[in-house]
């Protein structure tokens, strides 16, 4: 064997041995099993964020804008509180019943509190479980407490008295059926919001209104009328009162998870809290 075939040979044995792995402790071989397993497991999916767009309107103790112009009222705190327990954001827009419910019919605005439940709402919205109640009464200008000895709103405007109304209100099958009355409906006089309602009524443009119990209490001790304006003892049947969601833009299971948040509410105690807070 000469010195160029052992020099040749010295060399091999060195390619040989670098290409060997070297075994350490710390090294790891990956199986092909292994790789396999490490792609078939999939990624923790991500919750999507929960964001509703709510609209609500000047109707104290329900919904109004408060000090330092923060929404506040009784429908405001008790769907804080449930989204709270959705872990939901909530974007809140202000403006008129009229306006709110024209933008949440296109799809512009995802919730709608104090609403009534009817089948022509049905067909855009979706409706949570009842949360509460309201009642309407007739309010009337105090001097004239004693020319209006009536049992019903159908005999006051059989009558010929007018009677205010906000537009787009539900007030029940009684008050659509005199409204959808052709030689009735001229007996009402529509308004936007319910100050503007009281508002007709002590110009003498109408002879009552009709509002929540509570909302008129509330419009009147604010704005001090208390001698001019007083409840009739007439008052509407005592109606539930729904969360609307859009069907355009909020999905049936987010419906779900709201009406669970809220029975949740009902059974802490928080929400009895909530409605004495404002009916005292």
């Amino acid at each position: 064997m000469n010195v160029q075939h052992l020099l040749c040979s010295a060399v091999v044995c060195l390619l040989l041995f670098g290409c060997t792995p070297a075994e350490t402790q710390n090294s790891a071989v990956i199986t092909p099993d292994a790789v396999t397993k490490v792609a078939e497991t999939p990624a923790e999916p991500k919750a999507a964020p929960c964001q509703l767009k709510l609209g609500f309107e000047s109707w104290e103790p329900y919904q109004y804008v408060g000090l330092e112009q923060q929404a506040s009222g009784l429908d405001i705190e008790i769907v804080q509180a449930v989204a709270g327990r959705m872990n939901c954001t909530l974007v809140l827009q202000h403006g008129t019943w009229q306006d709110l419910l024209g933008q949440f019919r296109q799809g512009q605005l995802d919730v709608l509190l104090g609403a009534s439940k009817t089948p022509a709402r049905e067909e855009f919205a979706l409706f949570s479980e009842p949360y509460r109640a309201e009642q309407f009464q007739l309010f009337v200008r105090k001097d004239d407490v004693d020319k209006y000895n009536f049992d019903s709103v159908a005999q006051m405007v059989a009558a010929k008295h007018k009677v205010g109304l906000i537009s787009d209100y539900y007030y029940g099958e009684q008050i659509t059926a005199l409204y959808s009355d052709d030689q009735m409906r001229p007996q009402f006089v529509e308004s936007t919001m319910s100050e503007q309602n009281i508002a007709v009524l002590l110009d003498d443009q109408v002879d009552a209104v009709l509002e929540d119990s509570f909302v008129g209490a509330a419009i009147i001790r604010r704005k001090g009328l208390e001698q001019q304006v007083q409840p009739h003892s007439i008052k509407l049947e005592e109606t539930p009162i729904y969360v609307m969601f859009s069907k355009s833009t909020v999905q049936p299971e987010q419906v779900s998870s709201f009406n669970q948040a809220l029975q949740q509410l009902k059974d802490s105690g928080d929400y009895q809290q909530l409605l004495s807070k404002y009916q005292s």
